[in-house]
Order: C-alpha cells, then structure tokens, then sequence
C-alpha cells in the first residue's frame, strides 16, 4: 500500500468543501508520524486487503508496519471480508475479483485529483459497490460521504458511464470498532445521477482550493485539520465562543430561543476543542523539541499493561513453564459464539442490545432526505 497521497485526497473532501482554504494550509503541515492507532489501522487494512485477494491472515501475523494483527483486526477483518462474500454471492462472483485499493483518477472533480478505495467491484454492468474500512473508534456517517462520493466519481468515468441515471450504487462504511445504531456496516444506495449536486459542489471547492481566491470556513471539519493550530479565522471563532459562553442569558426561554441557543453552543464547542487540540499538539512539538511553554507541563498517566506479542505466544510461553495463562472461563462475544456454532435460536434468548443514554444532536435534514431518497 503507497503512503502517497493526492494534494486533493478524497478522504479531505468534506474538509475541502466546508473550507477550501485548507487544502493548502496543511500542506505546510505535513502528517507526523503513526500514532499506534494510525499504525493499527495500517496493519489492519493490509491484513483486509490480504483478505480479499484470496489469501489468508491470522492473528500474529506481522504486517508490512511491523504490526502483529490481532485478534480484534482479525475479527474485523472477516467482518468485512463475510459482508462482501454475502454481497456477491446473487452474482456468482468472488471478493478476488474487485478492485482491492487500486488508485483511481477523479479528473472530473481536479486533475490532481484521485483516491484508493478500499474495495470497489461492478457486480453487474449497472450495479457499482463500493468499500470504505475504518478501523478507528469515531463514528463516520455513510450517507451524503464526500470521501465516498469523489471515489465513486471517479469509478463511474473509469468504466465510462454516460448514462448515470440507470447505474444503481451501494456504497458502505464498515467501522467494526464504532458503536452505531445501524451496526458497524452501514451502506447508502443511490442512483449514480442522484450526486451530480454534490459533485459540482466538490468540484467547485477544488478548484477554489488550488486557486488564487481559497475561503477559510469554520465547521465540525475544523476537528481534523492539521492546520488548526496556525488558522486565524479558527482563532476568532474560538475566542467568540468565549465571549459567548460568559453572556447572560435569560433563565426561561422560549422553545425557539432554547433550540437557537444549543445548536449554537453546541457548535462554538466544537470549534473550542479544535482550537484546543491543535494547539495541544503544537505544545508537545514544542516540548519535544526541548522547548518550555510557561505554566505547562507534560504528565503521563499509568498505562493498562497490554502484551507486545499476540496472546497464543504468550499462552505457549506459560505452558512451557507450566503456568495456564489462558481465560477459558470468559465467554466470547456473541458474534464470535455464532462463528463457533451457537444457533440464532439460543443467541437469540440470551443477547439483549441496550438502548444507549439519551443526548440531544443536531438535525441537519440529512435524516428526512435519506428517507424521501428511498
């Protein structure tokens, strides 16, 4: 897998159209080395696309980053790999035959623009699927995905499809560690003209972002820009938030009032936490680079311990000495009980799915449109 990236990567697509003027601000910023997580997730997509193309994995391998894929990725893994075998199957067709992270020119939306997607295969001449695998903890939506969108831009001109209204997509979001109402793969199918909208969006954005005339835009993208810690307009917004939250306010609002209020909030405390996280990371380079920042300091917490080596190495490690180390009493997940046979019919009596706390969250219309889109 390349660590190449497009200047206009799709997985910066949504960033771009809320704020064209990042592109070019974190290109100044350039991404740092792997954190663990970002090194699992590395390792975990290898071992999916090992997986894909016919050959096995297990847990213990190393991946090409060194990393021992583990029982959690393996489990991802087929997750994902079971979920493609079942979508082929009507098709008679195998996962080997798709397209396993092979790059994809996106000229439509930029010239310099183009993406790997996960997987991607045509089932059928008029049926376009379509893969993203995130092996990370926060929740991404699939419907209206720009990164989706821009890699399905770019499959529909590969295959020349002229008539866009007579191709049907499926595309999916599998986040096997992600607690989601939907479960941990998500799809959104559409008509492939059902996009145009939003490709003119993305394309608009990526010209304004390579040119002369780029708008810098606050927004819930501001949390992943690299950028975040340098961006004035960010600052601004940050320090309005400020300002805001020490205002009096009436005690009893109206429900109009109220509604306004939170949504706002809720917004500004974004942006708070991207200014604050941005300018966390800047800290420690600072620290790191031997640097002192008044009145702050760098303080680690104890760790849970965790084993550098997969656990059947270290449960053959204590058979050797004599010492069980294994924990036969704990029983496995429901999902792998019905991997090593236990029938839906006793699943079902004994597995019950909680309803999580109730939390307010914005409504944006994405909702309502979903459903009149079906």
């Amino acid at each position: 897998m390349s660590g190449a990236h497009s200047i206009l990567a799709p997985s910066s697509a949504a960033r771009r159209v809320q704020c064209s003027a990042s592109t070019r601000a974190e290109a100044a910023y350039p991404q740092a080395e792997d954190s663990p997580e970002a090194a699992a997730g590395t390792a975990a997509h290898w071992g999916l696309a090992e997986m894909l193309e016919g050959r096995l994995v297990d847990v213990g391998q190393v991946a090409p980053n060194g990393m021992f894929l583990t029982e959690e990725m393996i489990e991802a893994i087929d997750l994902v790999h079971d979920d493609v075998t079942a979508e082929l199957a009507p098709y008679g067709m195998r996962p080997s035959q798709g397209m396993v992270e092979q790059r994809v020119a996106i000229t439509r939306i930029h010239a310099e623009s183009w993406g790997t997607p996960d997987y991607a295969i045509w089932p059928s001449p008029t049926h376009l699927l379509v893969y993203d695998f995130k092996f990370g903890h926060r929740v991404v939506e699939v419907f209206e995905n720009w990164q989706l969108i821009e890699y399905v831009t770019g499959l529909l001109d590969e295959r020349g499809i002229v008539d866009d209204q007579f191709v049907t997509v499926t595309v999916k979001i599998a986040q096997p560690r992600a607690f989601h109402r939907n479960g941990p793969i998500r799809s959104w199918t559409f008509r492939a003209s059902d996009i145009r909208a939003h490709i003119n969006l993305a394309t608009v954005a990526a010209r304004e972002a390579l040119g002369p005339n780029a708008q810098a835009r606050v927004g819930p993208e501001c949390r992943d820009c690299r950028a975040r810690h340098a961006c004035e307009t960010l600052q601004r917004a940050a320090m309005t938030a400020c300002d805001m939250a020490g205002a009096p306010q009436p005690f009893d609002l109206p429900p109009a009032a109220l509604a306004l209020e939170y949504r706002t909030l809720r917004r500004y405390a974004a942006l708070l936490d991207a200014r604050i996280t941005g300018l966390e990371e800047q800290a420690f380079s600072h620290i790191k680079a031997g640097k002192s920042l008044p009145g702050l300091r760098v303080e680690h917490g104890a760790g849970r311990e965790q084993w550098t080596v997969p656990d059947k190495v270290v449960i053959q490690i204590g058979r050797a000495i004599g010492v069980n180390v294994a924990n036969p009493a704990k029983a496995m997940t429901p999902k792998q009980a019905v991997k090593a046979g236990l029938p839906d019919a006793v699943l079902a009596g004994i597995v019950t799915t909680p309803r999580g706390a109730a939390k307010l969250v914005e409504d944006d219309g994405a909702r309502a449109r979903r459903v009149f889109a079906a």
